[in-house]
């Protein structure tokens, strides 16, 4: 034992804090070269330690020094990836063993259900819901009023349920590579009105491709884009097909969160979006205005090549083995984007078209509860008969908002102008 071990074990957690890469920190001192130099001479220098075992631990493997993972210093190199269902039932296993050798877990707690629930949880993830849980089922044994009441008997009642590990999953822990619904609603908050077959289209093509991912062995990267003219809806549809897919790992990459971004930075966060991406066993990236990532503008014409490079090879990469992608892209420039060559990069383009008939506007005037009266619908349906219009979904939702504020009386003709100046129509 101690220094008459034959044996010696040190362990560095979040190694990457002292083994950058040297050259790297901007730094007079040199403080960290130094450290990665010393620690390089005790593992296989002149004056090397053999009795000691050295253990280090990361979540950024790439911000080491590659020295460091040459052979003969740390070579052996693991990655513990997210846990399977198995794995997960197991880690909740461990969490909850306290609580069902002292009766405090009901009998209506399913792990099982929660294995299956927890998809993309890390260990971590699943600890913090399990202490979740068991806060909520305390909550409910305090009285909060002008003064703090606990029931006496609350360790004696205590019972963490169903409900508390619901409550804790569905508000209070969220995987850090899972699903980040609201944002996906916030896109689709007024629905999916399929108002003709350019939307049917598009979405087959998307249900097409998501089975195309789950099930080919020989397609692992499947990537589509839906191109079509600005207000026609390509955001919402490329938001829908991601959620249709029921994917572990959702992400929405749009240059609204890059915001103020550089270059450089741009480029990482897109490269940190699709490496979280290969983590998963099924992932789905959304990359919404493809033009606006790039800065594209026609004056000139000006964009980001870093980008625009960083872009082509992250959608022509592969996820390791056993992990499949999907990636749903959005653009309103396609001819520029074919001459960039970025076009090449997708398995499938799609066209998404604006509304053309009348019909297509009463098609979404009906889907619209609470929108015109019925007889204000039949002078509409009169009047838009055989008209020819070209206007987009989110331009037309518009129109129809302005048309409710209206009196009632000005209500329809209101509409009407609007379409006639906006949709052109004749």
């Amino acid at each position: 034992l101690g220094p008459n071990s034959g044996l010696h074990i040190i362990i560095f957690d979040e190694i990457d804090a002292i083994c950058k890469a040297r050259g790297s920190v901007a730094s007079g001192a040199g403080v960290h070269d130094t450290v990665v130099n010393q620690l390089l001479s005790k593992i296989d220098g002149v004056d090397q330690l053999n009795n000691i075992l050295v253990i280090g631990m990361t979540n950024r493997r790439d911000m080491i020094d590659e020295a460091l993972l040459r052979p003969g210093r740390l070579e052996v190199q693991i990655e513990i990836g997210l846990p399977d269902e198995n794995g997960r039932l197991q880690i909740l296993n461990i969490h909850t063993s306290r609580l069902r050798e002292h009766n405090k877990l009901s009998s209506d707690v399913d792990l099982k259900e929660f294995s299956e629930l927890t998809r993309n949880f890390s260990g971590a993830e699943i600890e913090g819901l399990v202490r979740a849980a068991m806060s909520f089922a305390m909550n409910r044994h305090v009285k909060a009023g002008k003064r703090v009441e606990i029931d006496p008997d609350a360790a004696d009642k205590l019972q963490i349920c169903r409900a508390d590990f619901i409550h804790a999953f569905e508000n209070d822990v969220k995987p850090a590579f899972g699903v980040s619904k609201e944002e996906f609603d916030s896109y689709i908050s007024n629905g999916i009105i399929i108002w003709g077959q350019s939307v049917t289209d598009v979405l087959e093509e998307g249900q097409l491709r998501i089975r195309q991912t789950v099930k080919s062995e020989m397609t692992p990267l499947v990537s589509i884009l839906i191109e079509g003219p600005p207000n026609s809806g390509k955001t919402a549809l490329a938001a829908h097909i991601a959620l249709l897919s029921k994917f572990p790992y959702l992400k929405f990459c749009t240059a609204q969160t890059m915001l103020g971004f550089s270059e450089l930075a741009k480029c990482q966060q897109l490269k940190k979006i699709f490496e979280d991406a290969h983590k998963s066993s099924l992932s789905c990236v959304v990359v919404d205005e493809l033009e606006t990532l790039l800065e594209y503008a026609p004056v000139g014409p000006r964009y980001s090549n870093n980008v625009l490079q960083t872009l082509k090879l992250l959608f022509k990469r592969s996820p390791p083995k056993g992990r499949k992608l999907l990636i749903v892209a959005t653009t309103t420039y396609r001819d520029i984007l074919d001459q960039l060559g970025l076009l090449a990069s997708f398995s499938k383009v799609i066209h998404m078209s604006n509304m053309s008939t009348g019909q297509h506007i009463l098609h979404v005037l009906n889907e619209i509860e609470h929108c015109f009266n019925d007889d204000e619908m039949k002078y509409l349906e009169k009047k838009l008969h055989d008209k020819k219009v070209y206007i987009g979904i989110k331009a037309l939702l518009d129109l129809i908002e302005v048309a409710r504020q209206a009196d009632d009386k000005s209500r329809v003709g209101r509409f009407i102008g609007q379409l006639e100046d906006v949709a052109g129509m004749i």
